[in-house]
């Protein structure tokens, strides 16, 4: 059986690479994804589905900053402003987002930005989250 691997520092560089690669080969690729996924949904119906009131607020926090022109570091005082005890993982906070995100609309809503050191979306989906969520408080 045929195996391919890839090797990458981040998942994100990984997901990359691996959709270029399944782009390279088209044939029956569209065929296959149209008919087992559901289309996608509208970032503000996925936004409805987000039910953890850390993860909202992690969206809010993330889009106020990119809205602002920067990225959102993860520490200790945004743990606390969602609810965590210092120290705690934020991976779940963030997963719940992006999870549902590639589950329901077939992409990511929150990315690392390594050169800003901090989370950051689109400036459209963060005006749409801020629309939906509300800003932080």
């Amino acid at each position: 059986m045929p195996r391919v691997e890839f090797e990458s520092d981040t998942i994100e560089e990984l997901v990359r690479m691996a959709q270029r690669w399944v782009a390279g080969y088209p044939e029956g690729a569209a065929d296959r994804a149209a008919s087992q996924e559901p289309p996608p949904e509208t970032l503000e119906d996925v936004l409805r589905r987000i039910k953890s009131a850390a993860s909202q607020h992690f969206l809010r926090a993330v889009a106020e900053r990119t809205l602002a022109g920067d990225a959102l570091a993860i520490d200790d005082a945004l743990r606390a402003r969602c609810g965590l005890p210092p120290g705690v993982e934020f991976v779940g906070v963030l997963g719940v987002a992006n999870r549902t995100m590639r589950l329901r609309a077939h992409r990511d809503l929150v990315v690392w930005d390594s050169v800003a050191g901090g989370y950051r979306m689109s400036d459209d989906d963060a005006r749409i989250v801020v629309d939906c969520l509300g800003s932080p408080e």
